[in-house]
């Protein structure tokens, strides 16, 4: 695997997201049987997850991750992921990518829903609960404060 050319962070929600599929993953790896453990599907999720991580930062302007309308300043990665979507922004100067959503398993794509990944993420925005552009000053106070550990 390529080292990224971005730096790569993680907005509070998506971090919080991950955390809690990664506890879930120790919970089984302790419970079931090293075949059982490999064909889990929150096990399967969370592998296709970190592709879908790595492949987002080998190029995160690919035309099929745009997003458009209210969103366009966004992109979202759903190969492979089923119903979910990762949700990221990201900027070539500086060079950095954002990721800021997975919507959970009580939230799963389904068009015209509430529920849908991009309805909840929209609802977000507009409460102001998450980043909106790496270029952002308030977006690069934020990362600021997150590489110094605050």
């Amino acid at each position: 695997m390529t080292k990224s050319k971005f730096l790569v962070r993680y907005h509070e929600l998506y971090y919080q997201r991950i955390q809690e599929l990664k506890d879930r993953v120790r919970e089984l790896k302790a419970q079931l049987s090293p075949e059982d453990f490999a064909r889990h599907e929150t096990v399967e999720l969370a592998v296709r997850i970190r592709n879908a991580e790595s492949e987002g930062e080998e190029d995160p302007a690919r035309p099929e991750y745009l997003l458009h309308d209210e969103l366009r300043k966004f992109r979202r990665y759903k190969r492979g992921l089923g119903r979910y979507r990762l949700i990221f922004c990201f900027s070539n100067k500086p060079p950095i990518i954002v990721f800021l959503y997975l919507n959970t398993a009580d939230a799963l794509r389904k068009a015209g829903s509430r529920l849908d990944p991009y309805e909840q993420f929209k609802a977000l925005l507009r409460r102001g609960a998450t980043s909106s552009d790496p270029a952002d000053p308030r977006t690069k106070k934020w990362i600021a404060k997150q590489e110094s550990g605050e």
